[in-house]
């Protein structure tokens, strides 16, 4: 009920009436089945619920039964009672603090049953070159097979602050604009298998890494092309 209600109104305002965020590629994602991770670019805070809305609503609405996105937040989102009830209800992969050397593990077993968002650049940045090792790692060490699907979005930023001194308090919760066309693209399961020949395990991470990189820069350049 928590992932449906939490999608219902995230698909009110970031689909229609409030914003008009446009998806393309939605066909790229399994209609059905675990063990899917999606790696996107980091702008806002309010990243993954745009990015869930528009990979599986208003379709989850409907059929509750399947599967759902589910993502990482960090201990500030949990230091309430209200939004630590609604991270707990919404299954959320708790990160208790940014150098969590545990983190990679979680990811890993939480995969085994779930679908899951990770951000691959580690914090918000504009730069899609910069990636952590996270998404490498928990990649290079599923015990069974995964698909990844790249994910490039931009306009939400738009929407909301970026973050930042300037917007503390109050005014970074709350949406700076309406009636926006945010985009959000799904690209292609990504191909490790060149990836998964290499033996020695930092270099395996790396050329993950890389592939990753490249698969999301590419995303970036349909849009630009297609726009």
């Amino acid at each position: 009920m928590a992932m449906v209600s939490a999608g219902f109104v995230s698909f009110l305002f970031f689909r229609f009436p409030f914003n008009f965020t446009s998806v393309r590629g939605r066909n790229n994602i399994p209609r059905r089945g675990e063990r899917v991770l999606f790696v996107s670019n980091h702008t806002t805070m309010y990243d993954s619920f745009l990015i869930a809305v528009a990979a599986y609503f208003p379709k989850n609405i409907v059929y509750p039964s399947l599967p759902f996105m589910n993502f990482a937040a960090q201990e500030n989102f949990f230091r309430t009672w209200f939004s630590k009830t609604l991270f707990t209800l919404l299954r959320t992969v708790p990160v208790e603090r940014r150098n969590d050397p545990w983190l990679m593990r979680k990811y890993v077993d939480f995969l085994e049953h779930n679908n899951l968002l990770i951000f691959y650049q580690g914090t918000r940045s504009e730069d899609l070159s910069v990636i952590k090792n996270g998404p490498g790692y928990a990649i290079a060490h599923t015990h069974s097979a995964i698909t990844v699907i790249p994910v490039y979005h931009q306009g939400i930023e738009r929407i909301f602050s970026k973050g930042g001194p300037k917007t503390r308090g109050l005014w970074r919760w709350l949406p700076r604009s309406i009636f926006r066309r945010p985009l959000v693209i799904f690209g292609q399961p990504i191909d490790f298998s060149e990836c998964f020949r290499i033996t020695e395990t930092r270099q395996r991470i790396a050329a993950i890494n890389q592939r990753i990189v490249a698969s999301i820069v590419s995303l970036q350049s349909l849009e630009k092309f297609s726009g």
